[in-house]
């Protein structure tokens, strides 16, 4: 398994615990995130961990069942940077019986100072709300 591989494999895991000090062991400082509604700027702090708990509480609402890697595609960039597009599929079950699967890719620029990959800026392909929207998991107010 490649660093890269193997950070993937832990972000899985995290998707799939919220596990709020494994996720923002993933992330630079500071980072970039960007969907097609437009990009942010955030801080690897204790707002960020506490977003891991909010999702979680969020997605049980919903009926999350797991999160997986289907694919990871790395491009090495340079001796500190990689971009990976990873693609994704979760699965949700808010009506038992009613299993819902999204897939999806982001893009993630990762940085590695010596100690590891971890994400400086990603690239949501596709808007999350808006699918589950259509999917009919979550209203238009979310």
């Amino acid at each position: 398994m490649t660093k890269i591989e193997a950070f993937f494999a832990r972000y899985e895991r995290g998707a799939n615990t919220f596990d709020p000090a494994l996720m923002s062991s993933l992330y630079t400082d500071q980072f970039m995130g960007g969907d097609p509604n437009g990009v942010a700027c955030a801080r690897n702090d204790g707002a960020w961990r506490d977003a891991f708990v909010q999702r979680k509480a969020f997605f049980q609402q919903l009926g999350f069942r797991c999160a997986r890697v289907l694919k990871v595609e790395p491009t090495a960039l340079d001796a500190h940077y990689t971009m990976a597009k990873v693609h994704w599929q979760m699965d949700f079950e808010k009506q038992p019986g009613d299993l819902q699967e999204f897939r999806f890719a982001i893009t993630y620029f990762l940085f590695d100072a010596g100690g590891g990959p971890r994400v400086a800026f990603w690239i949501s392909h596709e808007d999350e709300h808006k699918l589950m929207r259509e999917a009919g998991l979550i209203g238009d107010g979310v």
